[in-house]
């Protein structure tokens, strides 16, 4: 029975990631489009969407530990070598799925945070044109050292001696 509680939440996970991709499709327009409230929305679903993976998770690692005696280093690919038959095929299909929709979900990701780091270096290269940065007293030239002769106050000749 353990078997099919890890296949319902293999399949939790699959599904749960499927909608995640699609979270991060509809970002990468909206990054596009340059629609921040878009963007906030799609920001909390995929915080309702990766709590719920966690939960998921969970329960997927709990159904590995039952089906292992208590071994938490065990992966799924143990888990399918000790299973026969339905069930064998079933989680060899799940997680092949599930490691293709992680491989699209990273490409996506990756491709989302390019984007923003270029929206970014463009704001930051419009504003820089738009209000430059003040020169630093420090390392310029004061009018006092442009003089060959700077006024001190002082005489040249020592009256005082």
């Amino acid at each position: 029975m353990s078997a099919q509680s890890l296949i319902e939440s293999m399949e939790k996970l699959l599904a749960l990631h499927n909608q995640l991709h699609e979270t991060a499709v509809e970002k990468t327009e909206a990054i596009h489009n340059n629609d921040v409230q878009d963007l906030n929305r799609i920001f909390r679903e995929e915080q309702k969407y990766v709590a719920a993976i966690q939960v998921a998770d969970k329960k997927r690692q709990q159904a590995v530990e039952l089906l292992s005696n208590g071994n938490v280093e065990v992966t799924i690919s143990d888990i399918i070598d000790m299973l026969e038959g339905s069930d064998r095929q079933q989680l060899t299909e799940l997680q092949v799925k599930l490691l293709g929709v992680l491989t699209e979900l990273k490409e996506a990701n990756a491709l989302n945070q390019q984007l923003l780091t270029y929206s970014l270096q463009f704001v930051n290269l419009n504003l820089d044109l738009l209000a430059p940065e003040p020169e630093l007293p420090n390392y310029s030239k004061t009018q006092r050292e442009n003089n060959d002769h700077p006024n001190t106050g002082r005489s040249i000749f020592d009256s005082k001696a």
